[in-house]
């Protein structure tokens, strides 16, 4: 099994919706499962951006409120993208029940995304626990 861990840091959920839009056309394309853990739903917010780009198909992605963690379904027969937003605690609520599901997967990507007025203070920690940070023009590895 092999688990990727990414970071997110955004101002808003504008930008946290352009970043999502912009990684996942890209992904999209490798085929991957998108399973979505939002504390704070953007739903709106893509959905504006969609509507006004008119570009990206996000079809079967959910961008409303994960309520309660333990009740998300999984697929184990696909290579998977989970994307975690929240405070810290809610993230990481999501990573434990989502490793405790990725027992037979072979490769997958966890995104955690905080909102950076919340969680400036721990950057340090957050970044240090990643493999790499997701910007708006992708994926950069952290040294």
């Amino acid at each position: 099994m092999k688990i990727e861990r990414l970071c997110n840091f955004y101002a808003s959920k504008y930008h946290l919706s352009t970043i999502l839009l912009e990684y996942l056309k890209e992904e999209n394309n490798k085929k991957m499962k998108v399973t979505t853990f939002f504390q704070d739903e953007i739903e709106d917010e893509i959905n504006r951006l969609i509507d006004k780009y008119n570009i990206y198909n996000m079809e079967g992605i959910d961008f409303k409120i994960t309520k309660n963690i333990y009740e998300k379904k999984i697929d184990l027969a696909k290579n998977n993208i989970f994307i975690v937003e929240g405070n810290l605690n809610y993230i990481n609520d999501a990573n434990e029940y989502i490793l405790d599901n990725l027992k037979k997967m072979t490769n997958a990507k966890i995104i955690n995304c905080y909102n950076f007025s919340h969680q400036k203070l721990y950057m340090k920690e957050i970044i240090n626990k990643s493999d790499k940070i997701l910007f708006t023009r992708g994926e950069k590895t952290i040294d």
